[in-house]
């Protein structure tokens, strides 16, 4: 009887193991700092797989390397991806320095106002939720919105809103894979930013212990039928 409570739990370590990797998030409210502190730094973002970049909208290039433009000299639509810029400079603020009204979460939120922001992953990301909450105030443009971006900083999906008039707004957004990142528009601070992530494949060691565990409980229980 003992052996079999000892197996029965093995086996639902395992089960637990598989739920804990299945499921994972990533929750930010910017007021573990003051104002002005990077949003890369530890107390603001305690991820070492997440950053807080700014980005841009570059050209594809060719076979040869070079940009895939039109006859002036201009962006193709659907042959252009996001890049970073290297000397990113992102940062919490208190959105009543501009003006701005109190945050959502009380002290600070992510600094988007001059600049759109790219939160980078260093791996991909299968997106069960997302949402962010706007500032407090009135202010904003219409027919805004948040890329969700592949490995090659092309965008794979968007959710469309208006800052403009839409003071405390929540955007929330559904499932997405294969994330690498996501472009948060400029005109804008946010605040309370949740992206809840789902495992694609469980690690082959949770495989490993489930299968053991439910393996031994089966021929445990053959041996008691015989």
């Amino acid at each position: 009887m003992n052996s079999v409570k000892l197996i029965m739990n093995a086996a639902v370590l395992g089960l637990a193991s598989f739920a804990a990797n299945a499921y994972a998030g990533y929750n930010f409210n910017f007021d573990n700092a003051a104002s002005g502190t990077s949003a890369n730094n530890a107390a603001v973002n305690p991820y070492s797989n997440v950053q807080f970049l700014s980005g841009f909208v570059t050209a594809d290039l060719d076979a040869d390397g070079f940009e895939i433009l039109d006859p002036n000299g201009q962006n193709i639509p659907g042959y252009t991806h996001w890049e970073a810029y290297s000397d990113s400079d992102i940062r919490v603020r208190n959105p009543e320095e501009y003006g701005h009204g109190a945050a959502p979460s009380v002290s600070n939120a992510l600094d988007a106002m001059f600049d759109q922001v790219l939160i980078s992953f260093s791996s991909a990301q299968n997106l069960s939720s997302f949402s962010v909450q706007l500032d407090n105030s009135n202010f904003g443009g219409f027919n805004s919105s948040i890329l969700f971006l592949d490995a090659a900083g092309k965008t794979i999906s968007t959710l469309s809103f208006d800052q403009f008039a839409n003071p405390g707004a929540i955007i929330t957004g559904g499932a997405v894979s294969g994330v690498y990142g996501i472009v948060l528009g400029a005109g804008k601070l946010y605040d309370n930013l949740t992206i809840t992530t789902v495992s694609a494949v469980p690690e082959a060691e949770t495989y490993a212990m489930m299968l053991a565990g439910l393996g031994m409980m089966g021929f445990v229980a053959s041996r008691r039928r015989r």
